[in-house]
C-alpha cells in the first residue's frame, strides 16, 4: 500500500512540475538589486559626523595661539605695587628664575641595556611601523565590500 501511495505522489508531482512554466527574472534584475544595495549603503544613519567640527577646532586653536602670544609678547600691565614704591607685573611674580636654576635628577641614568635588547626594541618598532599601514589598508578594503 505504501508503494502505491509513493507512485501516486510521484506521478502527481511530475504532472505538476511538467505543467508549471519556468519563471525567469527580468533582464535588469541584477542591476535593480545592486542599486537597492547601494542605496542602503549610502544611508544617512551610518555617515560619520565628528563630535567637534573643524570650525570649533579652528576657534580653539586661535584662542590658544592668542593666549600664548599675549603671555609671550603682550605688554606687561602693572598690577601690584610693592612696598618700596616700584611696580611689578604678574609675569614677574611667577619667579621663573628659580625653576630654570633647579637641577633635575634623572632616575634612569644608571640603567644600561644590552645590545640584544636594543636590537629587539628597534626591530619591534620597525615592524610595528610597517604593519600598522598594512593592517589599516586591509581592514578598510574589508569594510568596503
Amino acid at each position: 500500500m505504501n508503494e502505491n501511495a509513493d507512485k501516486h505522489l510521484d506521478s502527481l508531482s511530475r504532472r505538476v512540475i511538467g505543467e508549471s512554466a519556468v519563471e525567469s527574472p527580468s533582464f535588469d534584475f541584477t542591476k535593480s538589486v545592486m542599486s537597492q544595495i547601494n542605496a542602503l549603503n549610502t544611508s544617512s544613519a551610518t555617515t560619520y559626523v565628528p563630535l567637534i567640527s573643524k570650525w570649533v577646532w579652528a576657534i580653539i586653536a586661535l584662542v590658544f595661539a592668542a593666549i600664548v602670544g599675549f603671555v609671550s609678547f603682550g605688554t606687561t600691565t602693572t598690577l601690584i605695587t610693592l612696598s618700596s614704591g616700584e611696580k611689578s607685573s604678574w609675569l614677574d611674580r611667577l619667579i621663573l628664575e628659580r625653576i630654570s636654576a633647579y637641577e633635575f635628577v634623572n632616575p634612569l641614568s644608571q640603567l644600561e641595556f644590552s645590545q640584544t635588547t636594543v636590537y629587539g626594541v628597534v626591530l619591534f618598532a620597525l615592524m610595528l611601523c610597517i604593519q600598522i599601514p598594512l593592517l589599516k589598508r586591509y581592514f578598510n578594503k574589508r569594510l568596503e565590500v
